[in-house]
């Protein structure tokens, strides 16, 4: 992790990743000037690691409870402190306020003490999306607190906030001069409320859900009467490509990481949802593509210079099936405005304690054997290197 400038994110805030000193505010372009010629890239070679899903309560906040905040994240803070910018999926609001999402059983409404964002923050966690299908399980206050508590920390989020406007607002991150913007969406399933504004009213997933929603009243918290509603970013595709397509204009990114939460739970071959959407992303000029949701690692398939993972797994998780504890991080290398090599390194999460570490040598020989197989159908080569493997550009 390296000290940079946030310039803007869901959250709004403007500070140093590392929390340690004041910033350099890194002001976005002035839109009248955006014709203007940009400056030749930066000769300089940069990493972005990306995660999967992590869960900070049922049980392993109890663990963190009972050990400590960093002895989640002991296993893995030498690999996400390494890289420039390291990022993953929060799936869950970590917040005090809230009410809990009507209808949805309890052990899956989750919520977790804000005490164990410290750990995500020493292990060198730089940028968090909040776009999933549980950071509304305690409605749209603790939405809103968990943003407040990441900005206190340092860190920058993307994908919910409160109102429309904010949750579909980028994160961005500068770096020696060097601008990374991060994106991130939920697919409309059950459980995700996307944020409103008085003008959108609700979506028709929601429609589905709860019956008409008033502009100023939010499903999970009827209470709460305003004229904006704090929740996710919704993968909507024309949202999505919109999104970058203004991100594009207004903000100018030398990269731009796309995270979408979506996908079917334990299945190892994204569907065509994923595969549309992915594919229109890369094509409106992202980056790279980063999916979570699944639970499991899924393929990856490098498309026209970018990169589509379309499910990175858990990072931190308690679930029942082997599969789930199987996983990996993508080590992003770019530079002059283009991705170089994608390494993906294996991951275990270890039963009982819910913690990541690197994997065995043979557990990640296998690993990267399944991944190479599920992607050769996009036609994608994956080069073996040990315990890593690579995918070259």
């Amino acid at each position: 992790m390296a000290a940079f400038a946030i310039a803007s994110g869901s959250c709004g805030f403007v500070g140093d990743a590392t929390a340690a000193e004041a910033p350099t505010t890194a002001p976005l372009p002035d839109p009248a000037t955006a014709d203007t010629p940009a400056p030749p890239p930066v000769d300089r070679t940069f990493t972005v690691l990306a995660c999967g899903d992590i869960l900070l309560s049922r049980t392993p906040g109890k663990r963190a409870a009972e050990f400590g905040y960093r002895y989640l994240f002991e296993g893995i803070r030498d690999l996400v402190s390494a890289a420039d910018i390291s990022f993953a999926n929060l799936e869950t609001p970590a917040a005090y306020l809230g009410k809990p999402y009507p209808g949805k059983p309890e052990n899956v409404t989750f919520r977790a003490d804000p005490a164990t964002l410290f750990g995500a923050v020493w292990a060198g966690f730089d940028v968090l999306s909040l776009a999933n299908n549980h950071m509304n399980d305690y409605g749209p206050r603790a939405v809103e607190e968990t943003n407040e508590f990441l900005d206190l920390l340092g860190v920058a989020s993307c994908g919910a906030g409160g109102d429309i406007d904010e949750a579909r607002s980028p994160a961005v991150l500068d770096l020696d001069g060097v601008r990374f913007a991060f994106l991130a969406y939920a697919e409309p399933i059950w459980s995700v409320i996307g944020a409103r504004s008085a003008e959108r009213a609700a979506t028709r997933a929601e429609e589905r859900l709860h019956g008409p929603i008033q502009a100023t009243e939010s499903p999970a918290d009827p209470d709460s009467r305003r004229s904006s509603t704090a929740g996710v970013a919704l993968a909507i595709p024309g949202d999505v490509l919109a999104d970058i397509a203004s991100v594009k204009r207004r903000i100018d990114p030398d990269y731009l990481f796309v995270s979408i939460h979506w996908g079917d739970e334990h299945q190892h071959i994204p569907n065509e949802f994923q595969k549309t959407l992915g594919r229109a992303a890369i094509d409106a000029g992202a980056t790279a593509v980063l999916g979570h949701h699944p639970h499991v690692l899924q393929s990856v398939e490098r498309y026209k210079g970018g990169l589509i993972a379309y499910s990175l797994g858990n990072l931190l998780f308690d679930m029942a099936a082997d599969g789930t504890y199987e996983t990996a991080a993508l080590r992003f290398v770019v530079s002059k405005g283009r991705l170089n090599r994608v390494d993906i390194i294996p991951l275990r999460i270890a039963r009982g304690t819910y913690a990541p570490a690197a994997a065995t040598l043979d557990d990640a020989e296998r690993r990267i054997g399944d991944i190479r197989r599920w992607s050769a159908r996009f036609g994608t080569e994956i080069v073996p290197d040990g315990s890593t493997g690579h995918v070259f550009f």
